[in-house]
């Protein structure tokens, strides 16, 4: 997964220590920002699956047993999606998807 996934990393490493690299990151959703604008804050953590290959997964991922089901992943927007993933949730447990 590591190695997969170096560059990202070290992207994200870099933008956490040079503020430049993470305006410009910044500015692809709004290109007015100023680097005086950009406030330190403690970083967070992102929870993102990964399967046995390594690779990320990007989108829901929801698997369900005999006796359970789980959402292994919801990424952003999650929370936007929360009213359709429950709504899909319901529906795979009454067998209608």
């Amino acid at each position: 997964m590591a190695r997969k996934n170096l560059a990202f990393g070290m992207g994200e490493m870099w933008n956490a220590l040079h503020r430049s690299g993470y305006l410009a990151a910044c500015r692809k959703y709004c290109p007015d920002l100023k680097l005086s604008d950009l406030q330190p804050h403690p970083a967070g953590i992102r929870a993102q699956a990964v399967m046995r290959d390594g690779s990320l997964v990007n989108d829901f991922l929801i698997r369900r047993t005999a006796r359970t089901l789980h959402v292994c992943n919801a990424p952003s927007p999650a929370a936007t999606s929360a009213i359709p993933i429950g709504k899909y949730i319901v529906e795979m447990v009454l067998g209608a998807a």
